[in-house]
């Protein structure tokens, strides 16, 4: 699913919050929501969800405790996360004319294919399937894998239109079968798996056969001008791919900036400079 910190794009408002006896639990405060988000999928701001409960009749400042809430279940809890993020990212497969991210398939893993011989690859959050689709027509055997239902119907299509086959599964970055010594090439381009997680990075060395190669491009917080919202995690750190896949031979690394192959705000990618990591490790 990747689609780098989608984050619904909230203004978040710091407020204390102070939820009284008789106010909704946060399970039903976050079901009101996500029926809201489900009739509005379009939706950039929690601002519109404010006056949705305006109009409902919560008082300003009811409404105003209501919206600082949702971030929060959000961060707090991955099963709400992962709810808002299917529903968002269905939204935008399903949007021919989105401008959220490039249609052509990314330039690092086209470069490091170019010159392998075709094996099995396996697509993490594959998305709408530019990549997976691109790989399967230079001979490769791909499975991707996604939340977002949308996303792995048009791949299939666009698999269909291309005179390829693809395997798609619905699948969370944890409960997916890696297996053992399956793959000749895993990828991870815009996503958010977590790939400086020790245990994570152990479950995918093992899924690689002998001679294997790990790809991962993707956007990470700023470390001099972060975004409100994006908090920082392990896999911000400077080097922090390094030290997780130390085990595996590190053939390409760089902590660079550049225009991203996803918006991650509402400027235009071509305006919006993102500190951009890539790595390319071979198993041993």
């Amino acid at each position: 699913m990747s689609k780098v910190h989608i984050r619904f794009h909230l203004v978040v408002l710091f407020i204390s919050l102070s939820v009284g006896a008789q106010a909704p639990e946060n399970g039903a405060i976050w079901r009101d929501f996500i029926d809201w988000a489900k009739e509005n999928p379009g939706a950039t701001s929690l601002q519109e969800y404010r006056a949705r409960l305006v109009e409902k009749g919560l008082t300003p400042a009811q409404a105003d405790e209501r919206v600082a809430l949702i971030p929060k279940l959000i961060s707090g809890n991955p099963a709400y996360r992962e709810e808002i993020s299917t529903i968002s990212f269905n939204h935008l497969y399903r949007t021919p004319e989105q401008n959220r991210f490039t249609l052509e398939p990314n330039a690092f893993l086209a470069a490091t294919i170019k010159d392998l011989k075709p094996g099995k690859a396996l697509d993490v959050a594959m998305g709408q399937g530019r990549n997976a689709v691109y790989l399967a027509s230079k001979g490769w055997d791909v499975t991707g894998f996604d939340l977002a239902e949308e996303g792995m119907r048009v791949a299939e299509g666009n698999a269909a239109k291309a005179g390829v086959r693809i395997k798609t599964v619905k699948a969370r970055f944890e409960e997916f079968d890696y297996g053992k010594e399956q793959w000749d090439l895993i990828y991870f381009v815009y996503t958010d798996a977590p790939t400086a997680d020790p245990k994570y990075v152990e479950r995918i060395q093992a899924a690689l056969k002998p001679g294997g190669l790990v790809l991962l491009d993707r956007p990470y917080r700023s470390l001099t001008n972060p975004e409100p919202g994006w908090p920082e995690t392990e896999q911000d750190k400077v080097n922090a791919h390094v030290r997780a896949w130390m085990g595996m031979q590190i053939v390409f690394y760089e902590d660079t900036t550049g225009y991203g192959e996803w918006r991650q705000t509402s400027a235009p990618r071509s305006e919006q400079r993102l500190r951009i990591v890539r790595m390319l490790a071979r198993k041993l």
